[in-house]
């Protein structure tokens, strides 16, 4: 393993491919999307969604529409829309999407005891176009990138770095979101939804 990691850290071209398997799978993480992943009936809760079963049928529809979607990108678009393309398109997509829920959040956030706003369905749908998105892109492409990208010998220490990136800031997403939904008030997901008039 020690020739390995020489082979990997002291070679310019093995370095280069191994940090940009680290900042890939940062990257991925900070898409946001295990933030959704986890806790999704919190925020579709603050999004206006009420009731234990609309927030649990949001959350299961959630979960289809990844799938679905990451389905889709393998079978039929993976080798066609290239791995470079994927991750810059979907990037954008995503930004869009969560632009427009932040704007919702801040600008009409949702009031307590009120139906949701046709802005605030829109919200909800942008939830599922940035989870669509995720799975067209910063999904499946970043775990495909990093196994092509090292030399044959390199591959799965490669792989075992990316995976471990990826598990470390899955934990970091796990551990901030709950306090960034109590603290950040009206400047994130965590707002407390106005008391009607």
């Amino acid at each position: 393993i020690w020739d390995l990691q020489r082979e990997m850290w002291t070679i310019p071209g093995n370095r280069k491919r191994a940090i940009i398997t680290i900042i890939l799978m940062i990257c991925q993480q900070m898409t946001g999307t295990n933030a959704i992943n986890y806790y999704a009936p919190q925020i579709f809760q603050n999004l206006g969604v009420v009731g234990n079963a609309t927030n649990l049928f949001a959350t299961g529809v959630y979960g289809i529409v990844k799938t679905v979607a990451c389905g889709v990108f393998l079978v039929f678009v993976a080798d066609s829309l290239g791995r470079r393309r994927s991750l810059l398109w979907t990037s954008v997509a995503q930004a869009l999407a969560m632009l427009y829920i932040g704007l919702y959040v801040r600008i009409a956030p949702p009031e307590e005891g009120k139906p949701v706003p046709a802005a605030g369905y829109v919200a909800l749908v942008c939830i599922f176009l940035f989870a669509a998105a995720f799975q067209f892109g910063w999904g499946p492409v970043c775990w495909i990138y990093v196994s092509e990208i090292p030399t044959a010998r390199l591959r799965s220490l490669n792989v075992a770095f990316g995976a471990a990136t990826q598990w470390l800031f899955n934990f970091v997403v796990a551990r901030a979101v709950p306090s960034m939904l109590v603290t950040m008030g009206s400047n994130g997901y965590g707002f407390v939804p106005r008391s009607p008039m």
